[in-house]
């Protein structure tokens, strides 16, 4: 299973994810909603994906947008036992060397 979310990033400020959705056809509504919003307000935008023809060439100056995916997974039972098993077969090396401060 699949869930997507918009990547936004504001001109060359930190990017954030908003609305993830379980389809496609979804995240692109919402885009194309945003995309709008952005044309009556005469802001420009770039949307990297292969979908979009855009209107503006990237630079720092744009709203950046993308649609991303990644894969869910289906949920499974916890158990300590799987996790005690998995901790078990690490090796954990301590430093022990210490500075000798000297006068």
């Amino acid at each position: 299973m699949k869930e997507y979310g918009i990547y936004i990033r504001q001109y060359s400020g930190t990017p954030y994810m908003i609305h993830i959705y379980d389809n496609i056809t979804s995240a692109k509504l919402k885009l194309y909603e945003m995309i709008q919003l952005d044309e009556e307000r005469q802001k420009p935008y770039f949307v990297d994906n292969d979908f979009y023809n855009n209107k503006y060439n990237i630079s720092i100056k744009l709203k950046y947008y993308c649609i991303k995916e990644r894969e869910v997974s289906e949920w499974k039972n916890y158990s300590e036992e799987k996790n005690n098993r998995e901790n078990d077969n690490k090796i954990i090396f301590l430093n022990f060397n210490k500075k000798v401060l000297t006068k």
